[in-house]
This record gives C-alpha cells, sequence and structure tokens, in this order.
C-alpha cells in the first residue's frame, strides 16, 4: 500500500496543517504555483479521472525532520469528533488507556508520509529533502505515484468541496463511508494514471513502493486504514461499471452515505436504506448526564467483533446490520459509559450477532455472569460490558469502566 498522508492519518483525521513550522522561528519554503510538467502531469491525472483539473493547484516541499513541526500546529478541524472517538474506542476496547483516537491514527507518521493535500488551500505537499525537483519525471516512480493520489484529491476538492462533503458526514458511519468513498476514488484513479502513464516509460526493476514504515497504528485502526483504502476502491472500481458519472453522482449529491453500502455494493438495488435505532432520554440516576450521541455503523461493528473473533464470522455477523445509535453519559463520578443499540434486519440476525458477541466476552473476560434479562462480563481491561437479550430485532450493549454503573445503565435500558 502506498504511503501518503491520507494513507496514515488523512483517512481517519482529513487533517488541516499549516505551512508555517512552529518553534522554530524558520519559514518553510512557501507552496508555488505548479510549474509546467507538474500541470502536465496534473492535466493526465484529471484526464483519467474524467474531470477538468483544478484552475489554481499550489506544491511545496517539506522535509521529514520539519513534518511533525507543521502538523503539530493545525492537527485537526475536528477535535469534538477525535475526542469522541477516544472514549469510544476505549470502552469498546479498541485502544488502550492513555491512548488517544488521534494520536494511535498518526502512528508511524512521520516515517510513512510521503506527501499530502490540503483541502480548501488547494496545496499539496511532497515529503522531501531539498528543493522541489524541475520535473515530476525527476521523483522516485513511488512519488510519483503519491502525488497522483493527491492531485485525484485536489480534484476531488475543486469539483465537489471535501469540507462541505465533510460537514454533512455527521456521524462516525457515514464519515468512514465518506472517507472510502473519496480514499477509494483517489486510488483508483492514481492506479489507472500509473497504469497508463507511469509504467510505460519505466524500467522493470523500478520500486513502485516507497520504503516500509518503522512503526505501524493499532489493529483497529489499521482496519479502518484498509476499509477506506482496499474496500473503497473496490466499491468505487464497482459503481464506475454502471457508468463514469456513478462516483460523481455521490459526491455532488452530498448525501450521507453509510459504511455498508459500501461493504455491500448491491443494496441501493434492493431498496435498502438504513432504519432508524434510538436510545430512550435521560439518565439511569440522578447525577449522570447524557453527552454524545452518534452511530458507528457496520464497518465498526465487524471491527470491534474483529478485537476478538476471526475476520469472516465477525463480518458475517455485522452482516444483519440495519441501523445502530450510542449514547455516551458521565456518571456522577465523572467517568465515562456508554450504551449501543443495534438494529438487525431481522430477529434472527439479532440473535446470530448477539451470540458471536457472547463468544467476544468470553475470550475476553474472565468471568460471565448470567442474569435475568442480561448478561454481564467483566473485561481483563477493566471495563465492564453488559449485553441485554435481544428484544426482537435489537440488541443493547453497555459499556463503562465501573462495573456498579454498568449495572445501573443495564437496569435503566432493560425492556425500554
Amino acid at each position: 500500500m502506498l504511503r501518503s498522508f491520507s494513507t496514515v492519518a488523512f483517512a481517519v483525521l482529513f487533517v488541516a496543517v499549516s505551512a508555517c513550522a512552529r518553534g522554530s522561528g524558520e519559514r518553510e519554503s512557501a507552496a508555488v504555483p505548479l510549474p509546467p510538467a507538474y500541470a502536465e502531469m496534473l492535466a493526465q491525472v484529471a484526464a483519467e479521472r474524467g474531470l477538468a483539473p483544478p484552475s489554481t493547484l499550489r506544491v511545496g516541499v517539506v522535509s521529514r525532520d520539519r513534518l511533525a513541526d507543521i502538523l503539530g500546529g493545525e492537527i485537526t478541524r475536528d477535535a469534538a469528533r477525535m475526542d469522541r472517538l477516544t472514549t469510544v474506542y476505549r470502552l469498546l476496547g479498541l485502544l488502550p488507556e492513555g491512548i488517544d483516537y488521534a494520536a494511535a491514527s498518526r502512528s508511524g507518521l512521520d516515517d510513512a508520509v510521503g506527501a499530502f493535500y490540503v483541502p480548501g488551500k488547494r496545496e499539496v505537499w511532497l515529503v522531501r529533502n531539498g528543493p522541489l525537483p524541475g520535473s515530476p519525471a525527476e521523483l522516485e516512480p513511488w512519488e510519483q505515484r503519491l502525488l497522483a493520489h493527491e492531485f485525484a484529491h485536489a480534484i476531488q476538492d475543486y469539483h465537489f468541496d471535501i469540507p462541505a462533503l465533510e460537514r454533512t458526514a455527521r456521524t462516525t458511519d457515514a464519515w468512514l463511508a465518506l472517507r472510502a468513498l473519496l480514499e477509494g476514488d483517489a486510488t483508483w484513479t492514481e492506479s489507472r494514471w500509473t497504469a497508463t502513464v507511469l509504467l510505460p516509460r519505466l524500467a522493470s526493476a523500478a520500486a513502485l513502493q516507497p520504503p516500509a514504515a518503522s512503526a505501524a497504528p493499532p489493529p483497529a485502526i489499521a482496519r479502518e486504514v484498509n476499509f477506506q483504502y482496499v474496500n473503497g476502491t473496490e466499491w468505487v472500481a464497482l459503481l464506475r461499471g454502471s457508468g463514469p458519472a456513478a462516483v460523481d453522482r455521490l459526491l455532488r449529491d452530498a448525501s450521507p452515505l453509510a459504511t455498508a453500502l459500501v461493504l455491500h455494493p448491491d443494496l441501493p438495488r434492493t431498496g435498502w436504506t438504513p432504519s432508524g435505532a434510538a436510545i430512550p432520554p435521560g439518565a439511569p440516576a440522578e447525577g449522570w448526564q447524557a453527552n454524545d450521541s452518534d452511530s458507528l455503523g457496520e464497518f465498526l461493528l465487524a471491527s470491534y467483533l474483529q478485537s476478538a473473533l476471526p475476520a469472516l464470522p465477525a463480518f458475517q455477523a455485522a452482516a444483519g446490520w440495519a441501523a445502530d445509535a450510542i449514547q455516551l453519559y458521565r456518571t456522577a463520578t465523572g467517568r465515562p459509559a456508554m450504551a449501543w443499540r443495534i438494529r438487525f434486519q431481522d430477529a434472527k440476525e439479532a440473535g446470530e450477532f448477539a451470540s458471536r458477541h457472547r463468544e467476544l466476552l468470553e475470550r475476553r473476560a474472565d468471568r460471565l455472569t448470567q442474569r435475568p434479562g442480561m448478561l454481564t462480563a467483566d473485561r481483563r481491561d477493566n471495563v465492564t460490558v453488559v449485553q441485554l437479550e435481544p428484544q426482537g430485532n435489537e440488541v443493547t450493549l453497555i459499556f463503562a469502566g465501573q462495573s456498579d454503573a454498568a449495572e445501573a445503565l443495564a437496569r435503566y435500558l432493560l425492556n425500554r
């Protein structure tokens, strides 16, 4: 897999970066209008994508040892989402205590990033030492591929306004599906350019892959990257099979997406749309506060199961997903708790998920306690999980760092 900025961090953060290094008092080289040879390459990439190239685009170079300074200034435009996902991932056991989502997403970034695009500012940056070469042909072949990928993002931004698209993705499920569409489209376009333009002029021994990174993100983050690049590219290829404008329609309509559509591209032909799931309002006890709500979607449901189960049964158990809702709480003692209600296509699918989730709890907890209407597990990472008995086609899960808080929330939601 190519290591652009997108691959490691953009896929999960879509970082807004500053072109000015902080703390050193020394300004990095500013991005400049595309030199003619770069403009020619942009036109080639745009032709493969089937859209006009941006009328204005700038390119710059930043050295790897200055990358952290640049990225440290404005690491994300969406700190609230990052904070919420940190809480959710820790409660799900996908991140250990003390590691936040943004930091985990950037694991290996300093070694891996080779290029990035800054949406809104219409700037493409290459991460390398020395000045910008006079022509893309002077770059390493893998650098040319990264540049083609980021040019594809620039084309998307010019025609569809990436920041505006992000504002329509109000849930984590929609956000990840949008990332899969954008990254899949850029990867498909870069692959086409590589096959038609780059490969014919290269020697057979040319290196098409960048040097391997020395660090890797946590498994859950790696699964997200794989989803956006691999599943996303497969999805885009299938969409384009029905016509070159199919991807453009999804981007232009700016309608909320769902990861289920990425995993099951045939769903639109069945008339499928996400249904609703809701958690009763209020809180289980005095002093509790109901905070953020969200929808995680089918992919993250499967990723959560993969934390203890093999991939195939995890995705099979999640495949009946129809909708979900999470509600985050702050207990009277200030600790986080979470309810996750998942609606499936039917009661049979809900029962199959509940059975697989019990297997997960058996693998991640030393002791399970069965009581009327609920199964309680004290995970080895000191999170208590309660699984309520399926109610029709819905399964409700409770997560809290304190067992009494998990029990209180479970009693509150039981049969509601």
